[in-house]
């Protein structure tokens, strides 16, 4: 294959509305987490332990910590939320955003500038009733301000709007963009939707701009982050009916919607590293950078209809483990972040319309990584 190896995976993927195998408000029990010093990340020495750290959201979508060791959180029908350093909830939103909450538009991406501390920026991907924006504000003195709209002519839908923002090693500013449900895009350099987007400082701080397009080919894209070390950049994409995707981006190049599904070859486009032929949804993701866990260097995929954290390891581009984890439990899963401290930041999206919720849901889950 193009890219690497295709590791084909047939997964046994409860619907959305499934019921779960064990309750959610009572994760199992495991030994206490230490430290590998005083200043180091926490683990745990017998397994992952999952703790409930927030309760009673409506849709979160997004995840992003602050210098401060504080989190904002969105909600998908316009509320920015914000996350204590002790994990607690600020009752009031930090901030009401105007968004269009129609299907799975709305309130998405929140990103954190790399120079916060300077300039106290925050940009944030929305649904509008013209189109998907990028929105740079500043946050100061407990008040969100709008400074600027830098990225759009982004076509939305009520579904397949992509909707993640980050900030690469490079410190230039990543986002996903769906094919807003006219796969044609995908292919035409004329639009932006159906790919992975990329801006400059000098852009995403002034007055924005056309971005460039990084990679183009993509369907849903819906998560992303860079390989420690390496600074390879993995994607995962919803496919259709199926064929959901991770694919290892490289810039200018084609990963094949609508003219291929899967892993077919084909000259010219790239096909994915990891192909899971029985759908999981997979949404947002991250790798596992802190030091002393048995997942150290993993990429970590939250799954919605897949409801589960699904585990990539890789020795390079060579996929060595493919399995999910805590399967059913928590129902469907939007997003995972490592925090700074090493542990990771899950969010669930059982109020979404296709879960099956309870009355804790929304919530944030904290999951710390197994010792190495």
């Amino acid at each position: 294959m193009a890219a690497g190896l295709a590791l084909a995976v047939a997964l046994l993927a409860g619907c959305g509305g499934a019921s779960r195998s064990e309750p959610a408000t009572a994760p199992p029990e495991r030994s206490a987490p230490v430290r590998s010093d005083d200043d180091g990340p926490l683990r745990n020495e017998g397994g992952p332990k999952v703790e409930t750290v927030a309760t009673g959201l409506e849709i979160p979508w997004d995840i992003a910590f602050l210098p401060d060791g504080r989190a904002l959180i969105t909600e998908r029908p316009g509320r920015l939320r914000l996350l204590s350093r002790a994990g607690k909830l600020r009752s009031k939103p930090l901030a009401e955003i105007p968004v269009s909450a129609v299907g799975e538009g709305g309130l998405l991406g929140v990103a954190v500038d790399p120079e916060f501390k300077d300039n106290d920026y925050v940009y944030l991907y929305r649904t509008t009733r013209t189109g998907n924006v990028v929105t740079r504000y500043r946050l100061r003195d407990g008040s969100l301000r709008e400074q600027a709209t830098i990225i759009k002519g982004l076509e939305s839908s009520a579904i397949h709007n992509g909707g993640r923002i980050e900030f690469g090693p490079d410190e230039r500013l990543y986002v996903s963009i769906g094919d807003a449900a006219k796969p044609q895009l995908a292919q035409d350099p004329r639009a932006l939707n159906g790919k992975l987007l990329r801006m400059a400082p000098r852009a995403y701080r002034g007055s924005g701009g056309r971005p460039e397009v990084y990679s183009l080919g993509h369907r849903n894209p819906q998560g992303f982050d860079w390989q420690p070390d390496s600074e390879r950049l993995f994607e995962d994409e919803h496919g259709p009916t199926g064929n959901d995707e991770v694919n290892l981006i490289r810039k200018g190049a084609n990963y094949g919607w609508p003219d291929i599904r899967g892993s077919a070859e084909r000259s010219g486009f790239v096909s994915p590293i990891v192909l899971y032929e029985e759908e999981i949804a997979p949404s947002g993701a991250t790798f596992v950078t802190q030091p002393g866990s048995s997942w150290t260097g993993d990429y970590l995929i939250a799954a919605l209809r897949g409801q589960q954290l699904r585990r990539v390891a890789l020795d390079g581009e060579r996929i060595t483990a493919n399995e999910p984890l805590f399967e059913e439990r928590f129902g469907r899963l939007r997003t995972v972040t490592e925090a700074p401290d090493g542990t990771l930041y899950v969010l669930t999206s059982n109020r979404d319309g296709r879960g099956n919720p309870d009355s804790s849901d929304d919530r944030v889950l904290r999951v710390i990584p197994p010792a190495g």
